[in-house]
């Protein structure tokens, strides 16, 4: 009599195509499924134990203890007839007198199998995909505490499967996110790159409108005093004063070309110790031509030898554009004060703690409404008619006074004028 394999289970299509889908068969060694097979010798005292999966036409170890193949034909395979009853351990006590397998290869030779036990390894579906079985060189039987010892290994094996498959899917959606993550930060560095190329472009025309406003005002100094050496052209000396003037206003027109070209560079502003009083007193006529003949300016300067961290010339070009501001606020014939002074602050909340120049410009204009003084020191805001103002002249004036360690106020009461106030954080370097 020769041997004769196992049939196919009713749901072979079903359970081959579940064995498929979990990815397992041929895969590496992993602990989960050893410590299975080394538990279920230890519980059945046998020298061979495994974790044995039905394939097309062979049965494949995941695990194995104490035979030294990975996989067997399925013809030969015990498991092939354990997996036919997936409610029940298969106990082949003596194989010697069983007719299935009493013929077997696997029990005439190595590796001689005299008793088998196996607990079918079942899905959630209820296919059978294999055994946690023992084997036996003698023949033997198992207690109901083995059996269900074995079948709890059973349980637990077709669980660690489940648990491989969520893993690898795990991995797999890790992967697929990393790369995803990956493409959008290519994207979000290309769109920070043009984000970036934007800003500059914007805050080029930011600072290309700022300079053209300095410009008009220095152009206005250029032309006031072209006007009047053309009246005193028959007085030298007042010639001579007023091209001075016209001079002055051209060399401050080539310092701001300077710093757009030292922006257009990416150069750092030329900052250092500034006398303050020393500075205003120094450009008083300009600021005076700049302004017109109806415009007075009253200096109150008690800053002797006083200093400041900063660009002289952005100063000068934040001083003009406060004077030009008030000009216009007063909107006819009126008065401008331009007053310096010490000022120690302490816990304020702006501002660290140390010494401060103030510089203020104050007009009797007629002041300006709550709700626009709030406003007043955004860029591009204005309340003069299109075409008149770009909205830079105090916008630029606020960050002068933020990059020399300050910051600048406003304070205005209807019908009683405004006064902006810079304070500027005091040096001792001089």
């Amino acid at each position: 009599m020769t041997h004769s394999p196992a049939p196919s289970p009713i749901d072979e299509s079903e359970r081959l195509a579940a064995l498929e889908h979990l990815s397992v068969l041929d895969s590496p060694p992993e602990p989960g499924f050893d410590d299975i097979v080394q538990l279920a010798t230890q519980l059945c005292a046998t020298p061979i134990g495994l974790v044995s999966l039905v394939d097309r036409e062979r049965q494949w170890f995941k695990a194995c203890v104490g035979l030294d193949v990975s996989q067997t034909h399925r013809d030969l395979a015990f498991c092939a007839h354990a997996i036919l009853a997936p409610d029940a351990v298969m106990i082949v006590p003596d194989t010697h007198l069983d007719p299935r397998f009493k013929e077997s290869p696997l029990v005439l030779g190595p590796p001689y199998i005299r008793f088998y036990a196996g607990a079918p390894i079942i899905t959630r579906q209820g296919s059978a995909l294999g055994t946690v079985c023992v084997i036996d060189t003698v023949p033997r039987t198992l207690d109901a505490s083995q059996c269900n010892a074995l079948q709890a290994l059973a349980r637990q094996t077709a669980a660690q499967l489940e648990l491989r498959l969520l893993n690898e899917e795990r991995e797999k959606q890790t992967l697929t996110l990393s790369r995803q993550l990956d493409n959008v930060l290519g994207e979000h560095q290309q769109t920070l790159s043009t984000l970036r190329h934007a800003q500059r472009i914007s805050s080029l025309g930011q600072l290309t409108a700022g300079i053209a406003h300095d410009f008009n005002n220095l152009l206005q100094a250029v032309s006031a005093s072209l006007q009047m050496t053309r009246l005193k052209a028959r007085k030298p000396l007042e010639v001579e004063r007023l091209t001075e003037i016209g001079l002055q206003a051209v060399r401050q027109g080539a310092q701001l070309i300077h710093h757009l070209l030292a922006f257009a560079r990416r150069e750092e502003p030329s900052v250092h110790a500034v006398r303050l009083d020393e500075r205003i007193e120094h450009n008083s006529d300009l600021f005076g031509r700049a302004l017109g003949a109806t415009t007075q300016v009253l200096l109150d300067l008690q800053a002797p030898a006083q200093a400041v961290m900063c660009d002289a010339h952005q100063l000068d070009a934040a001083l003009l554009n406060l004077l030009v501001n008030a000009r216009d606020a007063l909107r006819g014939a009126g008065q401008i004060r331009v007053a310096t002074c010490l000022r120690a602050v302490r816990g304020d909340a702006q501002l660290t703690d140390g010494d401060y120049l103030c510089l203020s410009v104050a007009d009797d204009g007629p002041g300006i409404p709550e709700d626009v003084l709030a406003q007043v020191f955004e860029p591009f805001y204005t309340t003069k008619a299109s075409g008149q103002g770009t909205g830079l002249g105090l916008s630029q004036v606020y960050g002068f006074a933020l990059s020399a360690d300050g910051i600048a106020r406003i304070e205005s009461r209807a019908g009683e004028g405004t006064t902006v106030t810079l304070w500027l954080r005091r040096t001792e370097t001089v």
